[in-house]
């Protein structure tokens, strides 16, 4: 297959216009380099805990076991979260893959 320079000019624009209009819509399951004080995360809990509004409190009862193992993991000796970052990451996609997209899909139709 042969393209003509105007062709092949045509599919790099394209394919850039993809990889730029790709690379402004953020990651939500990407974990940033970040510290938080004690004080930050009681905060930020208490934003979540008010903000929830359609969460249930079967919801609720998840996310504090999440969070508690997530800080019981984290406080085991010799256990350095960090260094497992890509685990971590692959599980955060696999929860955005299997849950999370089919449910913005639908959020989003709904409100078009």
């Amino acid at each position: 297959m042969k393209f003509t320079k105007r062709q092949l000019r045509k599919i790099i624009a394209e394919e850039i216009s993809y990889v730029l209009s790709e690379a402004q819509i953020p990651d939500p399951t990407a974990l940033k380099q970040q510290s938080v004080s004690t004080s930050q995360q009681k905060k930020d809990a208490l934003g979540r805990i008010s903000a929830g509004a359609e969460e249930t409190s079967q919801e609720r009862g998840i996310v504090n076991q999440l969070e508690a193992y997530f800080s019981k993991l984290a406080a085991l000796p010799g256990v350095d979260l960090v260094r497992h970052r890509a685990i971590l990451q692959r599980v955060l996609k696999t929860l955005e893959t299997s849950i999370a997209k089919k449910h913005r899909g639908q959020k989003q139709g709904g409100q078009q």
